[in-house]
């Protein structure tokens, strides 16, 4: 299923422009569907309950290893979280922009943000209780701005999600040529945080050191942030 829906959404990039590029591989005959099934592909991974099952799957993965880090003695064991798609959903906001990722759709999402109107995606509720729960410090990563700071605190504590150690904003003009979470990552190894295990929605999320164990929830809404 996954590696499926990972094929398809190349295709609805590819037909519909979403993701930008300096060069798109051509897409073999056999593998081309119509671009009104690969978005209704992607409805149905979600509404049929498919991407819940497969990320309570991840969520409990990552309890596991905690678990086992604790009964390891690991000294200030920690989780790090990313907001979107990880603790809050973008599907129904996005969806309603057809999943694409033009300047009204961008701004359509935005106004959600804003408002602190994402929803939560639940087996991260689960896995969030319980971290907090054996005393494992949970620090999360917005690739948003400070802008938004004050709602989406809102929206995380509105869907469930409140007890977090510290939500990091992406600075301004912050370098390109850095990855923002793994710098924040590193600076927790330093303060002498043992991160058991980092969570993200792209591979941005989980990239570099200091990650744990690295998951990444399934996500066919987009293949990078903008």
């Amino acid at each position: 299923m996954i590696l499926r829906l990972f094929c398809i959404m190349l295709i609805l990039f590819s037909l519909a422009g979403c993701v930008s590029g300096k060069s798109r591989s051509a897409i073999k005959p056999g593998a081309m569907i119509s671009l009104p099934q690969a978005k209704n592909d992607i409805i149905d991974y979600h509404e049929s309950g498919e991407y819940y099952k497969d990320v309570n799957v991840l969520a409990k993965s990552i309890a596991r290893r905690v678990k086992a880090a604790i009964n390891g003695k690991v000294r200030y064991p920690a989780v790090v979280m990313s907001v979107e798609d990880v603790l809050l959903s973008t599907y129904n906001a996005r969806r309603k922009q057809g999943f694409s990722d033009n300047s009204a759709a961008r701004k359509d999402l935005y106004s959600h943000i804003i408002l602190s109107r994402l929803p939560a995606i639940e087996p991260s509720v689960a896995l969030f209780e319980f971290l907090l729960s054996r005393n494992v410090p949970v620090f999360i990563i917005s690739h948003r701005g400070e802008a938004v700071r004050i709602p989406v605190m809102e929206n995380l504590s509105k869907a469930g999600f409140s007890g977090w150690k510290s939500l990091y904003m992406m600075p301004p003009n912050y370098p390109a040529d850095l990855n923002y979470n793994e710098e924040v990552r590193r600076g927790l190894q330093k303060l002498g945080f043992n991160i058991i295990a980092t969570v993200g929605a792209v591979p941005d999320d989980v990239a570099g050191e200091f990650t744990g164990k690295a998951v990444l929830y399934p996500n066919y809404i987009y293949s990078s942030r903008k």
